[in-house]
């Protein structure tokens, strides 16, 4: 009897590689179709190997898989973007990994997810061409957020419901903010500047391609950051199984 492989194509960021037996490699990437996953490539690591050149990190590729339940093989890899100059500069290396490490604990595995990762290759991309970091960064920690559904949309006071116009402070438990005015010691607060707002409101609400226009200053951007990675934190930490559950 002839076995007959189905085959499934996709394109793919590659995450990481783990050495497996004398040759192989696990990959894991990250796929619009599949989210993350890991596959094997077979005989990856010999001198001859085809897949090889094709299977590095932070390499995007189409990649041709059997169709199983455990883990697939990578029967054809094809690079379409290499992003030289992120893995030719330390620095860029480490700002991409910043990007797809918390991809790789966000992405649940199987599960379609064509917009984060759209606009993880963005931003990517945007990084490999020298962007400004900061606008490259933080417009993919909004984008995150807002597809996870914890974006901040509100920016009246928890307490009085006025418009928060003035350094005011962030409410950590509710991700609410509150006035100078109604602040007292009971609350667990962290004070914040009115930039902080404009920058999550200009977020919010505009392209790339008018966010970068702004000069955000980095100590601005360390407000930011921590706003975002306390909202993504956080969801890490519910015992969601199903991005239907959010």
């Amino acid at each position: 009897m002839v076995r007959i492989l189905c085959m499934q194509k996709t394109l793919a960021i590659i995450l990481k590689k783990q050495n497996l037996g004398e040759t192989d490699r696990i990959i894991t990437i990250f796929s619009p179709v599949f989210g993350k996953k890991r596959v094997v490539a077979r005989a990856v690591r010999k001198p001859l190997s085809k897949l090889a050149g094709h299977l590095d990190t932070m390499m995007v590729s189409q990649l041709i898989l059997t169709r199983q339940d455990d883990l697939p093989k990578i029967t054809s890899a094809e690079l379409v973007e290499s992003f030289d100059n992120i893995r030719s500069s330390f620095t860029l290396l480490e700002k991409s990994f910043a990007i797809t490490k918390i991809i790789e604990r966000v992405i649940l595995e199987d599960i379609s997810q064509q917009t984060i990762f759209q606009f993880t290759l963005d931003a990517l991309t945007r990084l490999d061409e020298q962007y400004a970091w900061n606008n490259v960064w933080l417009t993919f920690l909004s984008n995150l957020t807002d597809e996870l559904g914890i974006s901040i949309t509100d920016f009246t006071c928890l307490n009085c419901a006025k418009k928060i116009q003035e350094d005011a402070a962030i409410i950590l438990s509710d991700r609410r903010f509150i006035c100078n005015s109604c602040l007292h010691e009971r609350l667990q607060y962290k004070k914040i500047s009115k930039n902080l707002i404009k920058v999550i409101q200009v977020l919010n609400k505009n392209k790339f391609d008018y966010v970068l226009r702004l000069q955000i200053p980095d100590i601005v951007a360390k407000e930011v950051e921590e706003v975002y990675l306390r909202e993504i934190t956080q969801w890490f930490n519910k015992p969601w199984q199903h991005y239907s559950a959010i």
